[in-house]
């Protein structure tokens, strides 16, 4: 169940495993930067008392330099190291720079926390491959979420569960919606890297479960039933509704009454609307707004601020009467509790992640924190579901028509049916329902059951799940075969991706003083441009704006030319404030080239927001690749 330990449990077996010499230690892969930053500040509390000697636990992903607490461990090597006169409280996060210096190295270190990407590289033909895996054996692999795991990230996971395998390493994966269909998948792979080419035989759907395959097992699978903690035990009663107003009704009906709440929405855009919307009706003051689609200082600020507020100790104070409005960011690894929970429309995977946030502590009807064993003071728990009306026969654009951006995230509109019938009954039992919900959507039923109107959509989504699961393999390394060029540039750690997607650039956001080009976080002196980054799809912004007055020009190309790599592979967005908005041009990359220019404002509160071009005149111009203007129109 979501909230019931997991991740507790997958560190006990990992310590059973090195205390019986079978391990050195222990990476973590999670989904995102946010899951992983919090896992770290879970695990730095007492991952020392794994360990016999003193160990270094290392964060790894994109910006872990600029995770204040990581970077704070960080210690120079020297000639005090490990004297007890220093008296050095803070110990238990040491870590020798050179192992923190980049992420492959930083694999090498006895325990590790890090988006699963840094191991998925291991197993993809890029730089220095070799090192992570070498960083991974001995240790034990722990993946947690892996049921987030697209179709091409799947399969490279296969591919390095095969590898970490052959090398004689241990791996635990840990999901609350994870299909039979998946699970086999992955186990098949691991022992195949045992050299079992048989694949492993599962017989029992109880839930939760814990399944257990080991090296001379051949088909046998050890699955052992888990018992639920009373307090993780849930009835919760499913709301469906078709209309955003009484969506919006029962939200303010809630914080009325002193409840703090979740708004999950599947987009940044849809977001940004809730935001706007529910301003007009609750003290702005009161909403907080969590999305991808900040820079990255402000990104940590708020995940700060959310734990605060939602966190296992927040009190009646930091809750009553407060919203969270977030996208996926806040659906998983975030140790967060709500009163109430609401949603749209999505697999049904990703809404038993959603509903893991709800009534995730034991409180009391204001909101204190219980002992464990307690009942919980709060009522009975209800998730409210926003999506298209019910309909036993959908239209194509079933989905389509009332969610349009998320009908872009989530393809496969016949298994966001199957998620909606499956709630119609009105009500959810956990742990009792959720291996039929998972099946029912995700198993081999699920392929009979699609409704007609929407087997298009299925079938769609099906085939890009092929074709990406062969991309993965064409990029994956080939143990038989080899280190061999295959039309891929292994000096570049880019060469094989770890995930697919739309293509995506790093923004750095700049503000104008005057003439001078500052940071947008210059209050991190340290990483002030990269906690000023946030990365941004090239549809959305593929080149900024340049001003007119030929002196901040002169300004942004000596900016330009002090960044590392003189900027390449990103872009230097300077925003000029006009009244109390920072606000800059830049243009989007379609098919057909550069689209039409888009203002674009950027505020702590709401993050990279797109505005309707004006009517008027543009300042400055485009550059072109040589370096002058295009006059914008």
């Amino acid at each position: 169940m979501t909230g019931a330990g997991k991740t507790e449990a997958a560190l006990m077996l990992a310590h059973r495993l090195m205390a019986a010499g079978h391990a050195e230690g222990f990476f973590i892969g999670l989904p995102t930067m946010a899951t992983a930053n919090a896992m770290y500040g879970r695990l730095a509390r007492f991952y020392q008392r794994l360990f016999a000697g003193q160990a270094s636990l290392v964060l790894a992903h994109a910006g872990r330099n600029l995770v204040d607490d990581f970077a704070a461990s960080i210690v120079e090597a020297g000639p005090d190291e490990g004297d007890a006169s220093q008296q050095d409280d803070t110990a238990t996060r040491r870590c020798q720079r050179w192992l923190a210096d980049h992420n492959k190295r930083a694999l090498l270190s006895p325990a590790g926390i890090g988006t699963i990407d840094q191991a998925l590289l291991g197993a993809l033909q890029s730089k220095h491959q070799c090192l992570r895996l070498l960083g991974l054996a001995r240790k034990v692999l722990i993946v947690d979420e892996v049921h987030a795991c697209d179709a091409y990230m799947q399969r490279t996971l296969e591919t390095l569960l095969r590898f970490h395998a052959r090398a004689g390493g241990s791996a635990i994966l840990l999901s609350a919606t994870l299909s039979r269909r998946m699970k086999t998948s992955l186990v098949r792979a691991f022992a195949q890297g045992c050299g079992q080419e048989d694949s492993p035989a599962f017989s029992v759907d109880s839930f939760p479960l814990a399944s257990a395959w080991a090296i001379g097992h051949a088909t046998r699978v050890a699955e052992t039933a888990i018992a639920t903690r009373p307090e993780v035990r849930r009835r919760v009663v499913v709301r469906y509704l078709a209309e955003q107003d009484e969506v919006i009704e029962s939200i303010v009906a809630a914080l009325r009454a002193g409840r703090c709440v979740a708004w999950i929405r599947n987009t940044v855009t849809d977001a940004l609307n809730a935001r706007a919307t529910m301003a007009t009706h609750w003290p702005v003051e009161r909403i907080m707004l969590f999305h991808a689609r900040f820079a990255l200082g402000d990104r940590l600020d708020i995940e700060e601020r959310v734990l605060a507020a939602f966190g296992p100790d927040s009190g009646p104070q930091q809750r009553q009467g407060r919203l969270l409005i977030a996208t996926q960011v806040a659906e998983q690894s975030l140790d967060v509790d709500f009163d109430l929970v609401v949603s749209d429309l999505a697999p049904i995977d990703r809404l038993i992640q959603r509903l893991g946030r709800l009534h995730r502590h034991v409180r009391d009807a204001q909101g204190e924190r219980l002992p464990h064993g307690e009942q919980d003071g709060r009522g009975e728990p209800v998730l409210w579901i926003f999506g298209p009306a019910w309909t036993e026969e959908p239209a194509p654009d079933w989905y389509r028509q009332v969610l349009p951006k998320s009908s872009k995230v989530y393809a496969n509109h016949a298994a966001l049916w199957l998620s909606a019938r499956a709630l119609q009954s009105g009500e959810l039992r956990m742990p009792e329902d959720a291996r039929a919900l998972i099946e029912a959507v995700f198993g081999e039923a699920a392929d009979v059951d699609s409704p007609p109107g929407l087997q298009r959509s299925a079938g769609d989504a099906q085939g890009k799940a092929y074709a990406d699961a062969s991309q993965a393999v064409m990029n994956s390394v080939k143990l038989p075969e080899g280190y061999q060029r295959q039309g891929l540039d292994w000096a570049a750690d880019t060469a094989a991706p770890s995930r697919l997607g739309e293509e995506t650039i790093e923004v750095l956001l700049a503000r104008w003083d005057g003439n001078h080009l500052r940071p947008w976080r210059d209050d991190k002196p340290r990483h002030a441009w990269a906690y000023s980054t946030v990365r941004v799809a090239r549809r959305l912004i593929a080149e900024a704006g340049v001003p007119a007055d030929p002196a901040r020009v002169a300004v942004l190309q000596q900016t330009l030319a002090l960044l590392s790599g003189a900027g390449k592979g990103a872009i230097l967005f300077a925003l000029d404030r006009v009244d109390d908005i920072h606000q800059g041009m830049a243009w989007g990359l379609s098919a057909q080239g550069l689209s039409d220019p888009a203002w674009w404002t950027y505020s702590a509160a709401e993050g990279l927001v797109p505005q309707r071009a004006p009517g008027v005149e543009t300042p400055g111009g485009r550059p072109h690749a040589d370096g002058g203007e295009q006059a914008a129109n």
